[in-house]
């Protein structure tokens, strides 16, 4: 039957597309279409991490908001791939190299991170982190590269059916005895593929934006920086804190706000470089051993095995006034990025994710091990240095948000 089918198709039409929608009338097409492309949405909406496994709560931990970009971009990576499979069940061959190429980079710009992994999540904590942060300044470039390189690979596969051809296997047979041109030379597709994708880079580089870059930097005494009306340093970071009685949001509809914190840590300040985003990255996302870090066994530079390490603190015995004192602490901390959001921010006390545990953990460490030492805020914003490490593209994202909102 589909052989016939194939005859009939290039008899009655003349080109590629005309080709395309008489194949997907076919019966059995149009049906492997509609599965292919339920499937993939519903795979790819996993990966995305709109949703989990229920029961098990197994799925990708996403801590940005999904805004309609993304929906658009999971229904057009769904629809292409679904009707390259279409199309390959229809004339019952193997995928095109540039099929599955597409197919992976759609994948990995699916669940590319929204913050510095990819993170696996099940039963309220973390199972795997993936790091991925050098990839966040390509997302926009790997989604474009994804979305041609299906649209290409669909192309192919579409003019091989209409003209029984294989566009991707001409290439020149005449090579001279004593010298042999390079592969790229020999293959016009493959050479095209290549210009392209140069051109592709050459745009992304100038379309990467730099978000808020023209926003004042003034270095003040003692190292530290002044951002709008922020101010960061050695011994001071920022995180969105609630809203007090009466207070309004740097932006409308948030109920938290950013604010300077002071902390328990010391970090050498990386010189500026005029890029304020570049800038807040450099010295807010802390690396390195804090003092305290041969004590409690943790590293700014392995923020994974120290978010484990943290959460065991929740064990610790503390007095009926430490145990106030924690309460005070933990209990005005949000969560502005996994269990909540800027809009609805959650108190940790009230959030199921690793991070909220391994702060509470961290909280009751420091009032156990150093409480006559530092005070309520120093904590709160020792953890806040924290909750930067384990979320910096959201983090980094907001504070320059109200940066310039300010």
């Amino acid at each position: 039957m589909i052989g016939i089918d194939n005859k009939m198709v290039k008899k009655k039409h003349k080109n590629e597309f005309s080709t395309l929608i008489d194949i997907l009338k076919l019966e059995k097409i149009k049906k492997v279409f509609f599965i292919s492309t339920v499937l993939s949405l519903i795979v790819y909406s996993f990966l995305y991490g709109i949703w989990k496994i229920p029961f098990l709560n197994l799925g990708i931990n996403r801590t940005s908001e999904i805004v309609m970009n993304d929906y658009l971009f999971l229904i057009l990576i769904s629809v292409l791939l679904s009707l390259l499979i279409a199309l390959i069940y229809y004339e019952k061959k193997n995928a095109l190299v540039l099929a599955s190429s597409g197919g992976f980079i759609g994948l990995l710009s699916a669940i590319c991170p929204v913050c510095q992994s990819i993170g696996i999540v099940a039963f309220g904590s973390t199972l795997l982190n993936i790091p991925t942060a050098f990839l966040v300044p390509y997302l926009g470039f790997l989604k474009l590269a994804s979305v041609l390189l299906l649209v290409l690979a669909v192309y192919l596969k579409i003019d091989h059916i209409h003209g029984n051809t294989c566009k991707t296997c001409k290439t020149k047979k005449s090579i001279h005895k004593k010298y042999k041109e390079p592969f790229i030379l020999r293959n016009n597709i493959a050479l095209t593929l290549l210009v392209v994708w140069v051109l592709l880079a050459g745009v992304n580089n100038l379309l990467i934006p730099k978000a808020f870059a023209t926003t004042s930097l003034v270095e003040s005494s003692g190292g530290s920086v002044s951002l709008g009306a922020f101010e960061y340093g050695p011994k001071m970071t920022l995180k969105p804190m609630p809203l007090a009685a009466g207070e309004q949001p740097a932006i409308a509809s948030y109920k938290s706000k950013v604010k300077s914190l002071p902390t328990i840590s010391e970090l050498q300040m990386k010189p500026l470089t005029g890029d304020a985003v570049q800038d807040v990255l450099n010295n807010i996302i802390p690396t390195g051993t804090p003092w305290y870090g041969t004590q409690a066994g943790v590293s700014f530079d392995d923020p994974i095995t120290a978010q484990n390490l943290w959460a065991k603190g929740k064990a610790l015995q503390l007095s009926p006034d430490e145990e106030q004192r924690w309460s005070r602490i933990v209990n005005s901390f949000t969560c502005d990025y996994c269990c909540g959001s800027p809009q609805n921010p959650t108190i940790i006390t009230r959030c199921g994710c690793a991070h909220a545990g391994a702060a509470q953990g961290m909280a009751k460490w420091f009032v156990k091990n150093y409480g006559d030492s530092y005070s309520d805020e120093e904590i709160y914003g020792e953890m806040a240095r924290w909750y930067a490490l384990w979320y910096p593209g959201p983090t980094i994202k907001r504070i320059m948000q109200e940066a310039q909102a300010s």
